[in-house]
């Protein structure tokens, strides 16, 4: 995957020569060196509805969560491809730090789209700073005052939120339309230094409970205008060629639309954690027979459905990487991708996350009673990677409607296209 182009401005950070030295195999390396303890740890994780303290500062350590940070600010702005490779070796060893690792990372790009005041707030004291972000809203609005917005609402699935120092959240702005009868949405940086949102304990769900995916408050928070950021300067405009962001950096990675990206941000955990499942119940058939001592590994069926799900698995990573090359490639050189390209990858996005669902469904039938125990491995895969795929990302009625609208020519009509 080629390294796009990078920042010229802003500061150097304490220790980042050595930093920036660090080469993505190496960055995957230390992602695949963490898998045996997450595979240690993957119970502990879902019974506390949280990833540890432990696993986010190795996870810091690694510099894993500077992938797609800008260089400016400590980042080492590096391909997408990059953090999809990182994400599917953590999804090996657990689906829910890999889906925190994926979120927060990519969330880290989108802060470099805000003004230069907001990421030098966050940013500048402490680099390794993160945020998660809630945007799935029970109600929320943006009162316009002097010098920014009141905010108000309540947020759902804010995953990663017990783990990180901020979240940004999104409301439409009062009094504000940026068409006939669409409202102005804004993204808007909260921090949690500042008091600025309360968290209530609420998932409890029977996959990715590691992801701590909670619901998010604020009432009346003032945010400064440079705090945010119109969902207009994230986004595509059909096929016009529209620079994204507030230019504070060269990158194409901050001037592109966020939406081509986000929808790749869902699939790698759950095919990293797919392949954990394979990988496990390799394991599982050494040794085991039958009531009539036969070994289960020597069965034709069981042979059958190890290469099914291995089939689907590399399917699923294979349309990952040849869709992000094609768009990194396509950033690089500042070429604007077809209607019809962009469906393509939002149709491939999905149906990786239900090619990993499959393929460890076909795994999860044949584990028999050994692989139905809360705390088996196979059956964790089969619960985390479930949920995930109910994610609105992964869904294929809404990603084939958009491939179905791009490739006849017909107005896309979903709004995060």
């Amino acid at each position: 995957m080629r390294v796009l182009g990078a920042t010229s401005c802003g500061r150097k950070v304490r220790g980042m020569a050595e930093i920036e030295a660090v080469s993505d195999t190496e960055l995957i390396t230390r992602a695949r060196d963490m898998v045996p303890k997450l595979r240690e740890r993957a119970a502990e994780v879902e019974r506390e509805s949280r990833l540890s303290d432990e696993t986010m500062a190795e996870l810091r350590a690694a510099d894993l969560f500077r992938v797609l940070q800008p260089r400016a600010f400590g980042g080492l702005e590096r391909n997408f491809g990059t953090m999809v490779e990182i994400a599917f070796e953590l999804g090996r060893g657990c689906a829910s730090t890999a889906w925190v690792y994926q979120n927060l990372t990519m969330h880290q790009l989108l802060i470099g789209f805000f003004p230069r005041k907001a990421q030098e707030d966050f940013w500048g004291q402490d680099p390794t700073r993160l945020i998660s972000t809630a945007w799935a809203a029970k109600h929320s609005t943006a009162r316009p005052v002097d010098g920014g917005y009141l905010v108000t609402g309540h947020w759902e699935f804010a995953s990663g939120i017990l783990n990180n120092e901020g979240v940004s959240v999104m409301a439409p702005v009062e009094g504000r339309e940026i068409a006939p009868g669409i409202a102005e949405r804004r993204f808007f940086l909260l921090e949690e230094d500042r008091k600025d949102y309360e968290i209530e304990r609420v998932w409890d769900v029977i996959g990715l409970r590691g992801t701590g995916s909670e619901d998010v408050f604020c009432k009346d928070v003032f945010v400064p205008e440079h705090r945010s950021l119109s969902t207009v300067k994230s986004n595509m405009h059909g096929d016009k060629v529209v620079l994204q962001g507030e230019a504070v950096h060269d990158s194409t990675f901050y001037r592109v639309p966020l939406w081509s990206w986000f929808p790749m941000t869902i699939p790698p955990a759950l095919v990293g954690a797919a392949q954990g499942g394979l990988e496990h119940m390799i394991a599982l058939l050494e040794g085991r027979t039958d009531l009539f001592g036969h070994q289960l590994a020597e069965r034709e069926g069981v042979k059958k459905r190890l290469a099914e799900a291995s089939a689907k698995i590399d399917a699923a990573r294979l349309l990952l990487r040849r869709d992000l090359q094609e768009m990194a490639d396509l950033a690089d050189r500042w070429e604007v991708p077809s209607v019809e390209r962009r469906g393509v990858w939002r149709r491939d996005a999905s149906y990786s996350a239900i090619l990993a669902f499959e393929a460890v469904g076909t795994l999860f039938y044949r584990g028999g009673a050994h692989g139905i125990g809360v705390d088996d491995a196979l059956a964790r895969a089969y619960r985390d990677i479930g949920a995930g795929a109910t994610h609105v990302s992964a869904d294929f009625d809404v990603a084939g409607e958009i491939y179905g609208e791009a490739v006849q020519g017909q107005p896309v009509r979903n709004p995060n296209f």
